[in-house]
């Protein structure tokens, strides 16, 4: 019962009359109806607009941390790569530097400009056996051979003075690389830095992929690293004391691992000095061999420049500067290639701050990644075509070397499918020193996981 304590009965009969009917009106009333539905259904379409951009924005990271995480892997691949050839180059380097030393310390003996002088000589004094040869051929060496004698003496001693000027600044620096194996220590210094730059590099790649925004909605740029397919941190040294890199050092490995990459260096060494220096002599005896041979210069310089190089490879240094070795394996098996040739990369992403996070959250408890592999190898030769040579011998492939091993300096490398059987466990792995949060991907298997891999 509605009263009022200031109304009579008459006022509180009109009052509840009043009320009833307003009562009635309201009840049937549709007006401001539209109102209330177009605010529900604001309320419905913002929340699908937000639904939408958030999908679209994981989306858009998903392809974005995808392609850091391939141009990141391939960056610090190549990298690896890179620092193949320079260790490659490097070994060429080294038995280049024995070639021209032992060219130089001929150079500076002057051992053969010794030994001329009596050879012309003899063509001196043989000289008068042509005089009376019925066969002009023959008689015209009597008057020949002593114009000749002198202007190769005077090659020898032009020769022998150039290269003695050249050796005398020269020869101490070589002399000094060889003794404090500055080559072999610049090698070591390679293999120890090449993982941690390979990250560096990777790193640095994933950074440029992702933007941070401004703002309320900056974000943290994305990180990556490498890793080996056998789980591991590509890191400088192994647990075991080897190194990461797919390569043996054979003066510190020798006890440690297999000898036999000491005695493949010392014959890799052997080989490629010697063929450098008969490269060199070809090079600078090419007068001699064409103009003055009756001096037997080249001859003799051929000899003791071979006898200098054996005795610094065999005498001075049988057991140091020793060409890096491949690490030996068989490369048919693939699990081989695997464990020392394929790396995987990994890019890392702090989850993005969702744009209705009081009605979006993201189930997802960790960092976003992805990841890509990759392998080191020796590209099979290209075709070619030229056209000069005849139709059925236009196209060949163009000959390059195909030898695995550090003497070759054509290693490269190429994404691969991700197939490391450790990809589970890396990707469950936090990097050291970081800040990242890997997922917990709730003791997913092996072959679990191969079956959700689209890579």
């Amino acid at each position: 019962m509605i009263r009022h304590p200031g109304l009579g009965s008459l006022g509180q009969s009109i009052l509840r009359l009043g009320i009833a009917r307003f009562g009635k009106r309201l009840h049937l009333d549709q007006s401001g109806s539209i109102s209330i539905a177009t605010v529900f259904s604001f309320i419905l379409l913002t929340m699908v607009l937000g639904m939408l951009m958030n999908i679209g924005r994981h989306t858009d990271r998903k392809i974005k941390i995808q392609n850091a995480a391939d141009a990141a892997t391939l960056s610090g691949s190549t990298f690896i790569a890179r620092s193949m050839n320079t260790l490659a180059f490097t070994n060429h380097l080294l038995c280049d530097v024995f070639a021209l030393t032992a060219y130089l310390r001929e150079a500076r003996d002057r051992n053969s400009e010794a030994m001329t002088p009596e050879i012309l000589d003899h063509w001196n004094r043989m000289s008068g056996e042509f005089t009376d040869a019925p066969h002009r051929k023959f008689s015209d060496l009597a008057q020949g051979i002593p114009r000749k004698t002198p202007l190769e003496a005077d090659l020898i001693e032009a020769f022998s003075d150039q290269n003695a000027a050249v050796s005398e600044n020269l020869l101490p620096v070589m002399e000094q690389i060889l003794e404090y194996e500055m080559i072999p220590e610049f090698q070591r210094a390679l293999v120890l830095a090449t993982p941690s730059l390979a990250t560096q590099a990777a790193n640095e790649i994933a950074a440029r992929h992702g933007p941070v925004g401004r703002g309320l909605y900056a974000e943290e740029a994305m990180s990556a690293r490498m890793w080996q397919t056998s789980g591991s941190a590509f890191e400088p040294i192994r647990p075991s004391g080897l190194s990461q890199m797919p390569v043996a050092d054979p003066i510190h490995d020798f006890t440690n691992y297999q000898p036999n990459y000491f005695r493949t260096g010392v014959r890799e060494r052997q080989e490629m000095a010697n063929w450098y220096l008969r490269i060199l002599n070809n090079k600078m005896l090419k007068d001699f061999d064409q103009l003055a041979k009756m001096s037997q210069f080249s001859n003799l310089w051929r000899g003791f420049t071979r006898a200098q190089l054996k005795h610094l490879l065999e005498v001075e240094y049988p057991d140091r500067n020793i060409p890096y070795q491949i690490r030996q394996f068989d490369w048919s098996d693939q699990r081989v290639i695997e464990a020392d040739y394929m790396f995987v990369g990994v890019a890392y992403w702090k989850p993005m701050q969702e744009r209705m996070p009081g009605l979006f959250n993201n189930p997802m408890q960790g960092d976003q990644l992805a990841f890509a592999q990759a392998q080191l190898y020796i590209p099979r030769a290209r075709l070619v075509q030229d056209i000069r040579l005849p139709p059925e011998e236009q196209i060949f492939r163009f000959p390059v070397p195909q030898h695995r091993d550090l003497m070759n300096q054509n290693w490269t490398t190429q994404l691969v499918p991700a197939t490391a059987a450790a990809i589970p466990t890396i990707l469950q792995t936090a990097p050291g020193n970081t800040s990242i949060t890997p997922p917990n991907l709730g003791g997913l298997s092996v072959e679990e996981f191969r079956r959700l891999n689209t890579h």
